[in-house]
Parts: structure tokens; C-alpha cells; sequence
């Protein structure tokens, strides 16, 4: 039986990127971020074509791709209703009776997305920033996401022990913060799993796809989150 990919899920792997330190994956996400949001549209949209490529070679399917981007994807329609229901409402669209041929709509609507382009160029850094973390997520295990954010905190509290001459104790120091984050990060394929187990259960038993679905399984979804997290937090404190 062929196993549900959840939204930033780990996909078994053994390309050159799932062997790659998960601490240097981590690191490159915040830098790239900052990398994409400072270079130039063009060059922008080849790193995202070559993002792409990396995932196919990952065996990263399309499907898994979109799934992973689909918060960006809905906002840019999101914002592409806005702006439609705005033209309207300020009568931006008035022209549109006045048009004869169908050359005219069509340099309208070019002239409509010309207008949006630093929006459009706004989506493509998010798509970016979102497609990294995709990979990220994609080529990591929990597990090994935790290690590599205990490795980079403590790389960074003995960076910081040397700057201002701290001296050394026999005391192994504590990851406090990466654990945190480990939780969190990780949280992120538990909540998708979740939420595909009770959207199946619901439409096996004959719910559709509408407004009382939601309605009725996000309070579900939330209950159950909530005792996931609760259960986890359990385990910690436990393991001390």
C-alpha cells in the first residue's frame, strides 16, 4: 500500500542532500532567506527553477512539492481575488464594457499583471523561502533535525564561553532552546498527519467537502494537537 505524504513530511532518501549534516541545511535556510528577499527577480526565478530540479533529484514528486508550498499558493489567489474584487469596487474596471475586440482584454490583463509585479516578485521570494524548508524537512528526520540544532546551539555557546572568557566546567552543557525548537519544527508533519486522519474518517462515514467540514473537524484537529503536544511534553519532563 502506497504511504500518504503529510506537508513537510520526511521522504527516505539516499541522494548527496539527505546525506548532507541536517545543521548545515538548518543554517542555510535563514541564509538564503536573507539571499533571496536582496538578489535580482532573474536571478531569483533560475534558483527557484534549480529548487525544482534539487527535489526531482531527491525523488521529490510534484505532488509532494505542491503540497508543501500550498499555503504560499493560496496566498497569491488570495490576493489575486483581493485585487480583482477591488477593481471592481473602485470601478478600476469600468473599461471593460467599452472593449470590443479581443486584443483589447488582452492588453488590459497585461497591463493588470504589469501592474502587480512587485507582488508577483514578492510570491517568488516566498516560494522560495518555502520551497528550502521543503527540502529541508524532506531529506531530514526528526530526529535528525533535533541533533542538528543541538549542534548548532552548543557550537554557538562555546563560541560565546570563549568571547567573554568563560571558563570551562566539567558541567555538560544543556540544549534548552534546540529542544524547544525540535518540538515545534517537528510538530509541523504530526498536525498535517492529523489532519488527514480525521478529514479520511470524516469522509469515509459520507461528510463532504465543505464549510461544516471544517467547521466541525478544525475543534477536532485543535483537541487533538493539543493532546499530542501535552503527551509529548509529558515524555520530556519524564526523561528529565
Amino acid at each position: 500500500m502506497k504511504s500518504y505524504a503529510y506537508t513537510f513530511s520526511y521522504k527516505q532518501g539516499t541522494s548527496l542532500i539527505h546525506r548532507l549534516p541536517s545543521w548545515i541545511k538548518i543554517l542555510s535556510i535563514p541564509f538564503l532567506s536573507i539571499l533571496f528577499f536582496n538578489l535580482n527577480p532573474v536571478v531569483i526565478l533560475a534558483f527557484f527553477f534549480f529548487q525544482i530540479a534539487l527535489c526531482f533529484y531527491c525523488k521529490i514528486t510534484i505532488k509532494e512539492q505542491l503540497k508543501d508550498l500550498r499555503a504560499v499558493l493560496y496566498y497569491a489567489l488570495f490576493l489575486l481575488i483581493a485585487k480583482i474584487a477591488g477593481g471592481f469596487f473602485s470601478n478600476a474596471f469600468s473599461d471593460l464594457k467599452n472593449f470590443t475586440s479581443l486584443n483589447e482584454y488582452m492588453f488590459f490583463i497585461r497591463d493588470f499583471f504589469k501592474a502587480e509585479k512587485e507582488s508577483g516578485i514578492l510570491l517568488l521570494k516566498l516560494l522560495c523561502v518555502m520551497q528550502s524548508a521543503s527540502i529541508m524537512f524532506k531529506t531530514s528526520t526528526t530526529l535528525e533535525i533535533r541533533n542538528g540544532l543541538e549542534q548548532i546551539e552548543l557550537a554557538l555557546k562555546k563560541i560565546f564561553r570563549k568571547l567573554f572568557f568563560i571558563k570551562k566546567t566539567d558541567e555538560k552543557l544543556s540544549t534548552p532552546v534546540s529542544q524547544v525548537l525540535s518540538i515545534f519544527i517537528c510538530f509541523i508533519p504530526q498536525v498535517s498527519r492529523n489532519w488527514h486522519l480525521i478529514k479520511t474518517a470524516w469522509l469515509s462515514r459520507g461528510g463532504k467537502k465543505n464549510l461544516k467540514m471544517l467547521t466541525t473537524l478544525l475543534p477536532v484537529l485543535f483537541t487533538v494537537s493539543m493532546k499530542d503536544a501535552w503527551t509529548l511534553s509529558r515524555a520530556i519532563q519524564i526523561r528529565g
